[in-house]
Parts: C-alpha cells; sequence; structure tokens
C-alpha cells in the first residue's frame, strides 16, 4: 500500500471522530490537499425464491357387466373397480446472495483554520451483458444447497468480470483548490488556478463528512490581559428532534445536529432544517457554554 494512504488513515480517524466545528461556508475557502486513501464497502442483497409443490394423479376404473334371462324376465348384474396413485414432489425455498462492493475515496483538505474530510463514493456497474448471463445462472441452479453456493459463486465470476467502476475525480497531494460547502452531500473542489478563468473547469463534487479545527500558532493567540477585555464568544451545542437536520447560522451552512459551533459574540440568526420543516430562532452570545434544541414538527 502507498505510504501515503498509510499516513492518511490517522488523519481520517481524527476527523470521523471530530466535531465540525470550523466548517466552510457557501463561500469559498482556499485549501490544500494533504492525504488521500480509499477502502472497499461492500453490500449484500438477498433474494428469496419461493418453495412450491406439484401433485400428479392417475387412475383407472374397470367395470365388468352381467345379464341373464328367463323367458320374459331377466337380470342385469355389474361390478366396478376403481384405483388410483398419486405422488407429490416439493421443491424448498431457496435463498440467492449477491456481494457488491463500493470504493470509496477520501480526501483531507487542510485551510488555514481546519482539516477538511471529504469522500467520493464508486459503484461497479456490470454491463448489460453481464447482468443476463448472471440471471441465466440463476435459472439454471438446480435449488440444492452445494448447487446454490455454485450458483451464487459463478454469478459473482461474471458480474466481476464484466463491468466498470463509476468516476471519482483525482486530487494531487498538495494541490491548491477552493472549497466550497453547500450542504453535506455538496461540496465543490475547485482548481485555484482555475478560479476567475474566463472558462473554467467544471468543479468536482465531493460529499462533504466533517472538519476538525486547527490549533490557533502562539503569535496569534490572545494574551490574558488582553482576554480580559475581549469578549470571545461560545460554544453552542445544536440538537434537534429528529437528529441529522442542517445547521445555518446567519444563512451559512455550518453541519449537521447535533454540532458544536463556535460562535462570536454578539446576535446570531440559527435556523434548522430537516426534510422539508424548518426551525429557526435569534439568539444572543455572550460567553460560556449554550444548548440550543430544534424541534421539528413531524409530517402529518
Amino acid at each position: 500500500m502507498d505510504r501515503r494512504v498509510l499516513l492518511s488513515y490517522p488523519l481520517l480517524i481524527l476527523l470521523s471522530h471530530a466535531a465540525a466545528q470550523d466548517q466552510p461556508s457557501r463561500e469559498r475557502v482556499p485549501v490544500e490537499v494533504v492525504a488521500t486513501a480509499a477502502e472497499y464497502v461492500p453490500t449484500s442483497t438477498t433474494i428469496t425464491h419461493p418453495g412450491h409443490a406439484y401433485t400428479n394423479c392417475q387412475g383407472r376404473t374397470s367395470y365388468f357387466g352381467r345379464f341373464s334371462s328367463y323367458g320374459d324376465s331377466g337380470s342385469i348384474s355389474g361390478t366396478a373397480d376403481t384405483r388410483t396413485n398419486c405422488e407429490t414432489s416439493y421443491t424448498p425455498p431457496t435463498e440467492t446472495t449477491l456481494t457488491s462492493y463500493r470504493k470509496v475515496n477520501y480526501t483531507i483538505a487542510k485551510g488555514e483554520h481546519g482539516l477538511y474530510l471529504l469522500s467520493c463514493t464508486q459503484t461497479w456497474k456490470p454491463s448489460g451483458t453481464a447482468r443476463g448471463l448472471a440471471a441465466l445462472h440463476g435459472v439454471l441452479g438446480t435449488g440444492g444447497h452445494q448447487d446454490q453456493a455454485q450458483t451464487q459463486e459463478r454469478q459473482e465470476r461474471v458480474l466481476a468480470a464484466r463491468g466498470a467502476w463509476s468516476e471519482c475525480p483525482a486530487f494531487n497531494i498538495g494541490g491548491k483548490y477552493a472549497l466550497t460547502v453547500n450542504n453535506t452531500s455538496d461540496a465543490r473542489l475547485e482548481d485555484e488556478a482555475k478560479v476567475g478563468d474566463a472558462t473554467p473547469k467544471k468543479a468536482a463534487k465531493l460529499e462533504y463528512l466533517s472538519a476538525a479545527s486547527l490549533p490557533v500558532p502562539s503569535d496569534q493567540q490572545t494574551s490574558p490581559k488582553q482576554a480580559t477585555n475581549i469578549s470571545t464568544g461560545a460554544t453552542v451545542h445544536i440538537t434537534s428532534s429528529p437528529s441529522g437536520g442542517e445547521i445555518y447560522v446567519d444563512g451559512k451552512f455550518s453541519g449537521n445536529t447535533p454540532s458544536d459551533l463556535t460562535l462570536a459574540a454578539g446576535e446570531h440568526s440559527i435556523r434548522v432544517t430537516l426534510a422539508g420543516k424548518d426551525w429557526s430562532r435569534t439568539v444572543q452570545i455572550t460567553s460560556g457554554q449554550i444548548t440550543i434544541h430544534a424541534e421539528i414538527p413531524a409530517e402529518l
């Protein structure tokens, strides 16, 4: 495995557990790509085939009759013999499990004040011929346990042999980009050299996962004496019911609930939106820690 990939995994773990405190807004943020990594995520799909029973019956009837007469009178007698034989065959229900893989490509970008974890997911798309052959193998299986395993193996080989991965953009380590985050599923990385060009290159669309703040350099830190005269703001813990709502602070996307945000002192507009429902408040930030809970109305 590439050494850069090995070094990027500790950063992935750090960012995946970090609160998104220093997140970019809809404005462009200059960033530099510092690490990339990838992993394969399996996804299994199970198809159940119902069993069935078939009954076949065969029968035969024999009849023997006799007639006797005496002058003007007579009699008729007869016997009949019926035989029926039925056989039932039963096929038990079966299951077929197909395993597919998604390739998740991670990109770690570094800005002036934070690290940003972005991703792009590739899916394997079998060709139409491969899907047809895989379905044919499933139809030809006899249903026995051993045959099911062989059929599944043949299907997986066919699906894996013909197809292609969906595309994801590639980024060079050390590349300079401009990052814009619209929401969790829409983050754009635009080549910084192309920003402002008459015919700019199309920005790469990624998923925004999380962010982590970088420590402030010592030469930029405020001295204790200065801190007594400056209101630095507060840490605001924002939750919602249900969770997962998008947070907008002063009209700018700032993450999903629950999140801890650092807001400067003063008046701020907080809006949480989920499934087309909005919750909004105007709060006055001073200092310390503040908890805000948004109750999203459920759909009727």
